[in-house]
């Protein structure tokens, strides 16, 4: 396993390779039945994608994140532009393409907080990969790729060659599943486990790649993959993730849940940076946490997504009592000198 950096000095850039897209979000009562109309009282456009999600964060916890994906040469492309430059997000390496239109997606929330996506990857599927010794690769700590970037070819490409490089450079990798990739290339996924250093996975995708709905099942079947660490997403049930040999159950955060889009990519931002910065396990768990929570109390992803004041804001204020609120103090003692 390639070693977290640790300590003041650990490097802070990490390659991020995935969807950059354009999120339209509009809030409805009640599914629409076939042939009904529906209106949202109003829509709103949010920069998204899951790796421009993960971007946005990783830049709001003080890291440095490259993004390699791809746009379309249109308004919706500069736009996405526009608010990752003003985010600190290094977008060099992010691809023009006359060919495809930008990504983008209808994103319908529920009165819950749920949400369910509508519309096309477009130009993110044909993004092209970063020669060996581009400056894209120089001095980064890792790498994190998602289960979208092998639903198509050239994206599958650019990932393998990413993992393999980052990996010759001594650099660690992650995984983020995703839904579809879950669903549709499950064999594929879990082929991929054996070479990646941590493996981010919700309730539903582990249940998809392994068969099996208990979430304690579903973790132990993909501990035995290869994935040298597994991290499982429970939403407002916290995490699962094993340390020392032991399995911890690693609570959240008390929210009112406005809307889930990005919460997993907030969650997997604020883990890695723990994780860079040399923070026990249970210290960039419980943060994740945190920060997931806090990305589902809020409207879209993109610039809303939380970093370490926000997240030491609501542990402030947050009791676990027993070790969790040892470890929440511990985390807030970090955050003062991250912030």
């Amino acid at each position: 396993m390639a070693a977290m950096p640790s300590g003041s000095r650990a490097k802070r850039s990490v390659l991020v390779l995935g969807d950059i897209i354009v999120d339209l979000i509009g809030r409805v009562k009640a599914w629409p039945q076939p042939g009904d109309d529906c209106l949202a009282p109003r829509l709103e456009m949010h920069c998204g994608g899951v790796a421009a999600n993960c971007a946005f964060a990783l830049a709001r916890w003080g890291m440095r994140p490259r993004l390699l994906g791809c746009v379309g040469r249109d308004n919706f492309g500069e736009y996405l532009l526009h608010m990752l430059r003003r985010a600190r997000v290094d977008v060099r390496w992010v691809q023009r393409s006359a060919k495809a239109m930008t990504g983008l997606l209808y994103v319908n929330v529920t009165p819950d907080g749920q949400r369910t996506f509508f519309g096309s990857r477009a130009a993110n599927g044909l993004v092209r990969r970063v020669a060996q010794g581009s400056a894209f690769y120089r001095g980064a700590a890792g790498a994190h790729v998602v289960g979208y970037n092998f639903l198509d070819p050239a994206t599958e490409k650019a990932a393998r060659q990413l993992m393999r490089t980052i990996r010759a450079r001594g650099g660690w990798i992650a995984l983020d599943v995703g839904a579809l990739p879950s669903q549709q290339i499950p064999r594929k996924i879990l082929q991929l486990c054996a070479n990646v250093d941590i493996l981010f996975v919700n309730r539903d995708e582990a249940a998809a790649l392994t068969g099996m709905r208990d979430p304690r099942k579903a973790f132990a079947r993909l501990q035995k993959t290869g994935a040298r660490q597994v991290v499982m997403k429970l939403g407002k049930r916290g995490c699962l993730l094993v340390e020392d040999a032991t399995l911890l159950e690693v609570p959240s955060c008390v929210v009112r849940a406005v809307d889930s889009t990005g919460a997993g990519d907030a969650f997997v931002a604020a883990f890695l940076q723990g994780r860079m910065r040399g923070w026990p396990l249970a210290e960039s768990a419980l943060a994740a946490n945190a920060a997931g929570a806090l990305a589902a109390s809020v409207v879209g992803a993109g610039a809303n997504l939380p970093g370490a004041r926000e997240v030491a804001a609501l542990l402030r204020h947050e009791r676990y009592g027993g070790k969790w609120d040892a470890v929440r103090r511990n985390i807030l003692e970090r955050l003062r000198i991250v912030s």
